[in-house]
């Protein structure tokens, strides 16, 4: 059963600067993503990674930052205007029951960072992630413990495997359980 998203209105804590100190992003996402990549973050929040994707990605690449409420995705465009990155990020919103992607294998990369317990319909979730991921595309799925608990994580990876993907890497912490996922 998906828990609740989380509301706009705690968009501030998604993206405080301390967070930073926990999360450790570049040590997180400097391994996998180069310039000239495609990157999806999906359930971007208020744009969290946003300023570092776009950076690690570089002139040549593109960042799809994805989120079902208008509200986180007109908190990151005005980080995008403030950071002036615009040029190499565009905003999708997404459907409650879909992540409306069109096109297949044209993603390298994609990150999901505690959010797929929100996710309605996980199965659906997984399936059109593994569409869009370019083949040998990794896919990083974060969810923090005590508000995810061990089997519900271990659901989602049962329903990342029979969507198609491989673990390559686990990363299970005092914090979160995180995993990458391969597409052959």
């Amino acid at each position: 059963m998906a828990h609740a998203v989380c509301p706009a209105e705690r968009a501030r804590m998604l993206d405080n600067p301390l967070r930073s100190l926990l999360v450790r992003p570049h040590r997180l996402l400097n391994p996998y993503i180069k310039p000239g990549m495609t990157v999806l973050d999906v359930g971007c929040g208020p744009g969290f990674f946003i300023t570092l994707l776009a950076e690690l990605v570089g002139p040549s690449g593109h960042v799809i930052a994805a989120d079902l409420q208008q509200e986180m995705l007109d908190i990151v465009r005005e980080k995008l205007k403030r950071d002036n990155i615009s040029g190499r990020v565009s905003l999708h919103k997404t459907h409650a029951d879909s992540l409306d992607l069109t096109g297949s294998g044209y993603i390298d990369f994609t990150i999901a960072f505690h959010m797929v317990h929100e996710v309605q319909n996980p199965d659906t979730f997984f399936s059109e992630v593994y569409t869009v991921l370019k083949p040998g595309g990794l896919f990083l799925v974060s969810e923090p413990r005590g508000h995810v608990k061990k089997n519900e994580f271990d659901e989602e990876i049962v329903l990342a495997k029979k969507a198609g993907f491989t673990i390559m890497s686990d990363n299970y912490s005092l914090r979160e359980f995180q995993v990458i996922l391969h597409k052959a």
